[in-house]
């Protein structure tokens, strides 16, 4: 468990836009570097200066491609989320370091619903325009790297999807940090500590609960020592919280035990 992806190198500073706006996308990303052939990775360094957005503040981004264009991105840092909005429903996905954003095109679907792309402060995201496609003509293993991070992308999702349909949200919430704690996570004798500021309301967004809800579990995770949220801001996982999500999503009974416990307390 690490907190960002090995084939970033955020602690650079080439990460910091020139005066044109562009970073060198084969510094920051060795990925992108390894898919060129080593002779000719000085010629494609001079080629492949991406525009860079930077997040001051939370939700804004500094920069914007032309008016009518969507290229895609990769994070270079921070984070960024997708929010769906249907009705009054709110799914979310979260893309960190290395992730590519791919921004649908414009339509008008048959079922209605809202999109949003915002990011947390201090994001960098570069943008693969026209100098990136070009350059991907000549070197193709450049669009193998985006092939192969969007499906493990499609993958992570799949997972979530799966976790959104467990029955109690106390396992939703242990599913999802274990499952964050593979990007974000960090192992200390006293657990695992996840290094993201998640609210109680967009913890709600990626599991498909309602934010009272999710207030109630997470009372409920932490007076089991289970997930304890930090001063920091930060979340720690217990290490045997995993084997009783374990235990207890392999047994089906354990939630009839459960909520016979509840009821009784309540009673």
């Amino acid at each position: 468990m690490t907190n960002d992806r090995r084939h970033t190198t955020p602690a650079r500073r080439a990460d910091v836009p020139s005066a044109d706006g562009r970073v060198p996308l084969l510094e920051l990303d060795r990925e992108f570097r390894h898919a060129i052939p080593r002779e000719e990775r000085e010629l494609a360094e001079r080629i492949l200066t991406v525009p860079c957005l930077r997040a001051e503040s939370d939700g804004a981004i500094v920069g914007a491609a032309r008016r009518g264009r969507r290229p895609a991105g990769v994070v270079l840092g921070g984070a960024i989320i997708s929010d769906v909005t249907l009705a009054d429903r709110v799914s979310a996905q979260l893309l960190g370091p290395g992730d590519v954003m791919m921004p649908g095109k414009a339509s008008e679907p048959l079922l209605p619903y809202r999109s949003r792309w915002t990011a947390t402060s201090g994001t960098v995201l570069a943008l693969l325009d026209d100098r990136f496609t070009r350059a991907a003509r000549r070197w193709p293993r450049l669009t193998d790297v985006i092939r192969d991070r969007l499906a493990t992308q499609l993958d992570a999702a799949a997972v979530r999807m799966a976790i959104m349909s467990l029955p109690r949200v106390e396992q939703r919430i242990l599913a999802l940090f274990w499952q964050l704690a593979e990007r974000w996570g960090t192992v200390r004798r006293d657990g695992v500590i996840v290094r993201l500021a998640l609210t109680h309301t967009f913890i709600g967004r990626l599991i498909a609960a309602r934010r009272p809800t999710v207030s109630l579990a997470l009372v409920e995770l932490s007076d089991r020592e289970h997930l304890m949220r930090l001063p920091t801001g930060e979340w720690r996982l217990r290490n045997a919280s995993r084997t009783e999500l374990q235990r207890e999503i392999a047994d089906p009974r354990s939630d009839m035990r459960d909520l016979r416990a509840v009821e009784r307390r309540v009673a």
